[in-house]
């Protein structure tokens, strides 16, 4: 009996030992749920348990996979070289060139004529920002050539008013902010370069035809695009002609020839070689001499720099606005080139030719201007386009 009672304790000793290592291999805390789409299946048997596991191995691959290609470096083709005529030219900052030189260009530039003070509140960041139509209306008033000039245009053929519009506050309300700010612009800065003799008088009407046209395209497309401050994208687009007025005058005065035809680069590169800085670069000192804020001057300057800075170099937000005011600049030009074309039907910015064009084809890829070329075909802009080149062409053949 004693015998039996002995062989049952160490089957139950055995027993305890068994199921004590049991439970000392399970984990002494349960691991926190996993997420419903990482949750490995329940374990199965037989083929069905095959089927799991293996399913279960090639979802771990491929998740591994997954992993790999995100860490790696994303591979990008690679970018078209540049034109051996962009790739060659390098553009000079007025800081590039020696002291002599540039104090030498600056007090050329102060022969030309400071504007009124007007143009220091049309540009100031606050007018800019909140000017209403009547604080414009304000400072048109206290202006005499830039009332006359904003009645003029009011009155045109081409707005077809039954009456004619005798005040400025009516004239500001119809033709719209960024227009007549634009106006006010042209005619302050206007009566810096008074032509001495006919070559300065077409190179000036044509600059200035251009920078009109430029400046109300801008007005129409910078809305519709919905760009930041359009009314101040504006009045850099015209401003941005500044320089080439100023660069036009330098190079009449000191070589008797204007920068060769309408393409940037190449009068880019016969301003620099001449004067020892692109028109941009003029109009950016001129600027300065006029003590406008850093600010605005760094726009305005930025503007024909699209010339050579890649897309990719500039948040995208502002690359954007700096794409429509490039944009709209250069087809000022071309629109009123002795040779322009007829209208712009066939021009399309993503495939337009020409060295001008190269780097502004990385800025025009921005989801932000998919419809920029729809804007620009649209029967309106057209009709505006023909309507301002009309005058022009006449002043400019005279």
């Amino acid at each position: 009996m004693s015998s039996v009672l002995i062989g049952l304790a160490l089957l139950g000793c055995v027993g305890a030992l068994g199921a004590w290592a049991v439970m000392s291999r399970r984990p002494r805390r349960q691991a926190p749920p996993m997420h419903a789409a990482s949750r490995p299946p329940a374990a199965a048997t037989g083929t069905a348990g095959q089927t799991a596991h293996a399913a279960l191995a090639a979802a771990t691959l491929q998740r591994a996979a997954r992993s790999e290609a995100a860490a790696a470096p994303v591979s990008r083709p690679t970018a078209e070289p540049p034109p051996e005529a962009l790739a060659s030219f390098h553009w000079f900052s007025p800081d590039s060139l020696a002291a002599e030189r540039q104090q030498a260009l600056v007090t050329t530039l102060r022969t030309i004529p400071r504007p009124p003070a007007a143009l220091h509140q049309l540009m100031s960041p606050q007018f800019l920002a909140r000017a209403s139509s009547g604080e414009l209306s304000d400072l048109i008033t206290g202006e005499v050539q830039i009332a006359v000039k904003v009645l003029a245009t009011v009155n045109a053929p081409f707005y077809g008013l039954r009456q004619p519009v005798n005040s400025i506050g009516q004239a500001v309300t119809f033709l719209g902010l960024n227009t007549v700010r634009s106006i006010c612009l042209q005619t302050l800065l206007d009566g810096a370069f008074k032509a001495a003799n006919d070559p300065q008088r077409q190179a000036y009407t044509q600059i200035w035809a251009a920078s009109a046209l430029a400046s109300e395209l801008c007005a129409k497309l910078a809305p519709r695009l919905a760009l930041p401050d359009p009314g101040a994208l504006v009045a850099q687009v015209l401003l941005s002609f500044l320089g080439h007025l100023g660069a036009a005058s330098l190079l009449l005065r000191e070589t008797g020839a204007r920068a060769p035809g309408a393409d940037l680069l190449a009068r880019c590169r016969w301003s620099q070689q001449a004067l020892g800085l692109t028109p941009a670069e003029i109009g950016g000192l001129l600027l300065r001499e006029w003590s406008l804020p850093e600010s605005i001057v760094e726009q305005v300057c930025s503007i024909d720099r699209v010339l050579v800075t890649p897309a990719n170099t500039l948040p995208s937000r502002h690359s954007q606005s700096l794409a429509v005011a490039y944009l709209c600049a250069r087809l000022g030009e071309r629109l009123t080139a002795a040779d322009a074309p007829a209208d712009l039907a066939d021009f399309d910015p993503q495939h337009a030719p020409g060295e001008d064009f190269f780097h502004l084809r990385g800025y025009l890829a921005a989801p932000g201007l998919a419809r920029l070329n729809d804007h620009l075909q649209g029967a309106d802009i057209q009709r505006c386009l023909q309507a301002l080149r009309q005058p022009q062409a006449t002043a400019i053949g005279a």
